[in-house]
């Protein structure tokens, strides 16, 4: 694997990411028979446009400068700037649909977190009502797999709202950004 160099600097107050590929096909898929325009980046490419826009705040304007030698088969700098905007489109699109499903499995999270509360509250208005019971084999043991369930579809359900709704979001609006931004292709001269 080649290394893609990468450099950031901050420009009229927004960020610009340089990145430096070492051939045409380390950018584009080499295995991909699509013309210019559908074609589509390799995931060394994607990954590296990703992380390194992630890596300043998502508030601040991005311009990606691509660096690329055009030899062979050169194409227009602005088909590959269109190529590239077209596979973060298309990854949205991929997106979109995942956190469809999200949605769907966190409500069926919080149905269970609900179902298990209302479980946990029948629990402890019968041990309420029946002290002598929580001190029986069958006490501790409906109680201590109330308390595991409990603590396990509330963690997974807190977890679906806070840190993976989070994730997705923040995922959202990195594709938008480079989707929507200022996307320059630098031709270079290939060493010999």
């Amino acid at each position: 694997m080649k290394v893609i160099e990468a450099i950031h600097r901050e420009e009229n107050g927004r960020i610009i990411v340089s990145l430096k590929f070492k051939t045409r096909d380390q950018l584009l898929d080499p295995d991909d028979p699509s013309p210019l325009p559908k074609k589509e980046l390799t995931q060394d490419a994607e990954d590296a446009i990703l992380n390194n826009v992630f890596a300043y705040r998502l508030k601040k304007p991005v311009k990606l400068e691509i660096q690329v030698p055009m030899v062979p088969d050169p194409g227009s700098v602005k088909e590959i700037s269109d190529a590239i905007r077209n596979h973060f489109r298309f990854v949205l699109i991929g997106h979109t649909r995942d956190t469809a499903i999200f949605i769907r499995e966190r409500r069926t999270a919080l149905a269970f977190t609900v179902l298990n509360i209302l479980i946990a509250l029948l629990y402890i208005g019968y041990a309420y009502l029946n002290e002598n019971w929580m001190s029986t084999i069958a006490g501790t043991l409906v109680g201590g797999l109330v308390i595991i369930i409990n603590w396990a579809t509330i963690w997974d359900t807190y977890e679906f709202f806070i840190f993976d709704s989070r994730e997705k979001y923040q995922r959202k609006k990195l594709l938008n950004k480079i989707i929507d931004g200022e996307i320059q292709v630098i031709s270079l001269v290939q060493d010999r």
